[in-house]
This record gives C-alpha cells, structure tokens and sequence, in this order.
C-alpha cells in the first residue's frame, strides 16, 4: 500500500489491515481487488427490479425511465453487466429509457424508476458488501403537473423534500424525470446530465452557450477550443462532456470571479473560449455573457416559487430552441486575437484571463433520426470478416459512439449487436469520450491473435464504413526487436488507426493481461487513452483514499495545479467535476513550481463535516521513480516506454514512494474561496509560495507542526 508521510501508527494499522483482509478472504472471495467482478450480483439486480415492478407494474419501453449512479459507487460496478441483462431483458432501449449518472465514490448505489403514464416514481437504494439487500425504499408521485398545482400540493412537497425522501435526489429525479416525459429532452442535453447528475438552469445554459459557439465558430476537422471557465457554475460539464474538455487534457481552466469583477466585466460574463483553427493558423478568444435575467423574466416561474419549481420552469423555457434568440440571453462580450503566449499567460495560476485580455481594469430543431441499424451490422459484420467470430473470452471494444454529433442515433442498435454476442458491458466494452467533431471509429482486438480491426464510418449523407484497417497490436511482439519497433513506429507516424495508435495499443494490451483494474478502466472513458499521466491521478487517488477516507461527510476539493493527465481520474472517481466546483484548474511556471518542489501534484482540500475540520493536503508524485524500474530505456519510443510506466504502476505493489505528503494545512472557509479565485495562486494563499515566488523555511516548519 502507499505509505503516508509522518504516520506514527504504521504498524498497528498494518496489523489491523492484515487481519481485516484475512477475515474477508475466509468469507468471501468476491472482495479481493481483481475479484470482485466475480461476485454473483444476478439476485440483487432482480430483487431491485421486482421491488420496481410490484409498485409500478410491468416495466416497458414506453412509459419507463431509469435514472442510477450504478457503476460510481465503491465496487459497484460487479452489477452491471447483470443490471443490463434485466434492463434488456424487459426490451428497454439505452437511449430511451435510461440514464446512468456520476457520482463521488462513498455515495450510496440508488435506482429511480419512473412512470410516465402514472407519474410514480419508486427509489430503491440497496447495500452490498457483508450482505446485498435492498436497504430503502420508497414510491412517490413526482408529477410536476400535480405537485405544482396549488400552494397545498406545493407544501406536501417541500415538506417531502425537506424529508429528503429520495435520500437528498428529489430535485435531480422530479426535473430529469418530468423532463424526459415532455418527450422534448434533447439527447445531447441529457448526455450532458449523466456527468453533472442533475438537472438545472446552470447546466442548461451550458447547452445553450455550447451550441452557440458550434453555430458561430464550427467544430470543423482542425479547430478546437479551449475553454476558462471564469466565473464557474454548473455549465462547465456540458463543455467537458460535450467537447471532451477535461482538464486533464487542458480543454478547461477554472476559476471564480469576484462580484465587483463581474460587475466591472459587464453582461454577465460567462467565460472565454480560445478558438484555436489549424486551418486558419488562427487563435481567437471570444468572451461570451449569458443573462439569466431574461430567463427568469420569460420562464412563467414567480419569486415566491421554490427551487424545485422555479428551476424547473427556468429548464424548460431553455429546452426550446426556439427561445435562444431571445435578445440578451447570450452576448458576445468581445473577440480578440491572441498567440500561444498570451493563451499560455492566461492558464497561469494569479493570472485573471480577462486581465490578460485587457477586459477587466478598463472601461433549432433537432435533425430525424438516419437508419441506423444497417451501418451497426455492417461493422460488427466486418470486425468478423477480419477477426472471426466475436465472443466474450477474447474480444475487446472501443469505441467513441455516443461523443460525435448525431452518433446517439446508433446507440440502441450498437448495444443490439454488442448483447446479442453475448458480450458483457465490463468486460468486453469500454466506450470513450470524444469531442464533438471527431470521427465514429470502433476498435475491435482479438486476445487470442493479437489483431485489432479498426473501423471509422460516415453517416451524414450515406451510412458506410469509410476506412478500416486490420493490424496485429499485440505489444510483447512489437517490441521484441529494434526491427519490430521501427515497423509499428512507421505504422504509428502513417497513422494507421487515423491517430489513435497509442491509445488502442496500451488499452487493448492492459486489458488483455486481465490485470487492468476496471475502476481504473473507468477513468479511461473520460481520458479516452492510458497513459503514465493517467496512471499517476490512480495512484493519488488511491492514497488520498487510504489516508483521508470518503467516509460519509468527507468532500474532496482538488486545485490541479499544475496541471496534467491525472486531473480526469479526479472528475471521474470523485465527481470532483468543475461544474459542480469539485475541481480548479490552472498552472505553475518553472520557477514556482522549483521553488515549492519539482514533483508537485496538486493540492486536496479535505473538508469533514462530522469533525467540522478543513485540511489542505498539498501532494507531489515522483514520476522518477516509475521510469526508474518499468525496464524502459532511453532509446524506446513513446508507446514503449509509456506503455511499460502503466503497466508498472498498474501493480499496486509498486506504489510505495510514489506519493509524498509536502504540507497538510488546516485553512477555513475564507481561506478556500479565495484559493478559487482567478487572481490568486493557491500555494500562496496556504502559505507555500510568497509573492515573490520562493518557499518560506518558516512556513514548511509550520505546516509540518501542523502535519505531526
């Protein structure tokens, strides 16, 4: 395990562990890291599904909606493949009838089941571990219609919500559900819900601003942006989900404004998107505002409405594309072109980016739906062709269906293909984000020979396959000489697989050592490649895990700075998603990040309700250590070398050292505002870095008192 820095009762804990681990071995296998997918999970999913169906009836594909955090919760991803067999066991459709949300890690594993026709809803939350049970459970009518009828019926809500009926996601299942019934839910919006978990006029501005940029600046093949949320509200994961900006790929830097910035900005900042286009060899940033005022003067929700009903209102009037071109409610507050310094200067940590641009201290209807279902078969037809018969000992899937405009239209008839070989969706399927303007490819790898057949299609004006290609990837043989290297290398520079070699090489290959742990594959959907930078975020993860529990009341808050691959392990693992303010982005220069430590990782604000404290874990990572003893050498190429770092660091035996704790500081809750600031540098504010960007001796004496 990771050790932790200055820990006095190492020992005893260890003997704890030890002793822990062996009771669980004696009773039961299916608690062993690697093992637990082994669990027989059929009668917990039945039994939830029954619960259901004795409250609501027969469950179908017309009137039913699902909403669960299946898969986010601590190993509660055993369940799913046998969620998905009574899922498509009652002829539900994945696109229609379901929504699977994020959720932090210690949160509870819950299913709401909803009834269009008698706008019942049934919340099952259920426990798994010494015994899997259905641990509550409760029916209500959530019909937006009649709760929102007349102050009596209003009260007998709020009084419910106040109960925390749903177990604190009344709002979240109420706006989502009664949403989907209008039959007017974009898909792409409620793409966006699985990430942000609710439904709200924040994350509906986010889609409203989004679609703004696509209209005015296309995602054409070359142009990309690159978004600073400042200030931040729920809007940001509909550009992180939408546009695939995570921070761990740099496509969003977050901060917070302060009221007298906004004020002085004008038109209701929203942020700045950089519209980078290789084309053009452009760069322009284009500052957009969005009004929520003319929202709620337009919505029909009055002042003394409660939350529940005046954002719902507020979602609805947003729904309608027809209300976008309302005059004020987005406003182009400014485009300026800039280079890659300026960009560089704006991702600083202490630097406002509206400063940087001279902005501050101045003065539709959705396209019908394309045939789907033959361009499903023919991929899955000419995987086969290549590969032989798909099945789910040695088949593995990737692909970006889902992420690329329109491709939703074949989700339904993908996942027809997918169970109809009796493929499972945790072991055989990993489906990764993309950005909106990339291409629909799948990848399909073959365990037993080593091929990948990897397919792109087309599917605007004709449904095809507009490129495919077979090749053997399997790492071992690649990299058995100077001759085998050099022949992928020249693979992988020709851009066999249109760009994604890397990523389908060291995922296919990881995955077929069956040492692949899948909580880490998780965190591969959102990166969409695996990478020792990736690897990295498990491993702190792992250790802010051991050594500050998610026990229920404890909060992670992450500042990534600096910033790299191990920030989406965070919004995946954690649901420390910056629309929800779980995370901030920004970064270091060379001489800062010298003078506090060149390993460090970030700091992770630990907040514990039930002891009332708030701690500032500040971390590094010795990536050193990792190139040290993966038996990669200087001379191999990246997918060598890299590959080689994930598959050292996917040991958890190898963790030791790897983290170090630098400082643990306790702050407030004035201190961690302003650390969320645009204008200031975290490090600065918990006293680790002085304004002239050197460490105080004074100051690490402190915070290791404070440590101690």
């Amino acid at each position: 395990m990771i050790g932790r820095r200055g820990c006095t009762n190492k020992k005893i804990k260890t003997k704890i562990t030890s002793f822990v681990f062996l009771t669980v071995l004696v009773f039961s296998l299916c608690f062993i890291p690697g093992m637990a997918a082994e669990t027989d999970s059929s009668e917990l999913m039945a039994q939830v599904f029954a619960a259901a169906e004795s409250n609501l009836g027969n469950i179908g594909p017309e009137n039913t909606l699902i909403i669960t955090d299946l898969g986010s919760p601590a190993e509660s991803y055993v369940f799913l493949d046998n969620f998905y067999s009574e899922f498509n066991g009652r002829n539900l459709k994945y696109t229609d009838n379901l929504l699977v949300v994020q959720n932090a890690r210690n949160a509870p594993l819950w299913f709401a089941f909803f009834d269009k026709a008698s706008g019942k809803c049934a919340y099952i939350e259920v426990t798994y571990g010494d015994e899997e049970k259905i641990s509550y459970q409760v029916t209500e009518n959530i019909n937006f219609n009649g709760l929102s009828k007349n102050k009596k019926s209003i009260e007998a809500w709020n009084q419910k919500v106040n109960s925390a009926v749903f177990k604190g996601h009344e709002f979240a299942i109420l706006t989502i559900s009664n949403a989907w019934a209008t039959g007017n839910l974009d898909y792409e919006l409620m793409q966006c819900l699985e990430i942000h978990n609710h439904f709200c006029p924040g994350v509906s501005s986010g889609f409203v601003l989004a679609n703004w940029m696509e209209e005015n600046y296309p995602l054409k093949e070359g142009v990309s942006y690159t978004v600073f949320s400042c200030p931040n509200w729920c809007k940001e994961d509909v550009f992180v989900k939408r546009w695939d900006a995570t921070p761990g790929k740099g496509g969003i830097f977050v901060s917070a404004l302060t009221d007298e910035e906004i004020e002085a900005i004008g038109n209701s900042p929203a942020g700045i998107f950089v519209v980078t286009d290789k084309n053009a060899g452009t760069m322009k940033a284009v500052a957009l505002g969005f009004d929520f005022d003319v929202v709620n003067a337009k919505c029909g929700a009055k002042k003394d409405d409660p939350a529940w009903i005046s954002k719902y209102l507020a979602d609805l009037w947003l729904m309608d594309r027809g209300n976008w071109d309302e005059e004020g409610l987005v406003t182009e507050i400014a485009v300026i072109d800039i280079d890659k310094d300026t960009l560089g200067e704006m991702k600083r940590a202490g630097s406002n980016p509206y400063e940087v641009l001279g902005l501050l201290n101045s003065n539709g209807n959705v396209n019908p739906p394309v045939e789907d279902k033959e361009l499903m078969d023919q991929v899955f037809s000419a995987a086969e062709a290549e590969l032989g018969t798909l099945g789910p000992e040695n088949t593995f899937i990737m692909t970006d269906i889902g992420s690329p405009a329109e491709s939703d239209f074949f989700l339904n008839n993908f996942y027809s293909e997918f169970y109809g070989k009796e493929l499972k969706y945790t072991k055989n399927l990993l489906v990764v984000q993309n950005a909106r303007n990339a291409p629909l490819w799948f990848a399909f790898f073959d365990k037993a020979s080593g091929k990948c057949a990897y397919i792109e299609v087309t599917y605007e004006n004709e449904d095809k396959i507009s490129y495919q290609a077979t090749e053997n990837i399997n790492f071992n043989e690649l990299s058995a000489s100077q001759e085998s290297i050099a022949a992928w290398s020249e693979k992988v520079n020709s851009k066999i697989f249109n760009g994604r070699e890397f990523a389908i090489l060291t995922i296919s290959n990881a995955w077929a050592t069956g040492n692949l742990d899948y909580e880490l594959m998780q965190c591969l959907e959102i990166h969409n490649h695996f990478c020792p930078g990736v690897s990295s975020g498990f491993v702190l993860a792992n250790w802010m895990e051991e050594n500050y529990p998610l026990e229920e009341g404890v909060s992670y808050t992450v500042f990534s700075t600096p910033h790299w691959c191990k920030d989406d392990v965070f919004v995946k693992r954690w649901d420390a998603t910056p629309g929800k303010g779980g995370v901030f982005v920004s970064e270091l220069t060379d001489e800062e990040l010298e003078a506090i430590g060149s390993d460090l990782a970030g700091v992770f604000v630990v907040r514990d309700k039930n002891a009332g404290t708030l701690k500032a874990v500040v971390l590094g990572y010795n990536s050193d250590l990792a190139s040290a003893n993966c038996g990669a050498k200087e001379s191999d190429p990246d997918w060598v070398s890299k590959y080689m770092k994930d598959l050292w660091l996917m040991n958890p035996e190898n963790w030791d050292g790897l983290v170090t704790e630098i400082a643990v500081i306790d702050i407030d809750d004035a201190a961690l505002n302003e650390m969320k600031q645009a204008d200031t540098n975290p490090y600065v504010v918990i006293g680790l870095l002085n304004l002239v960007e050197d460490v105080s001796p004074q100051n690490l004496e402190s915070t290791e008192a404070v440590t101690a």
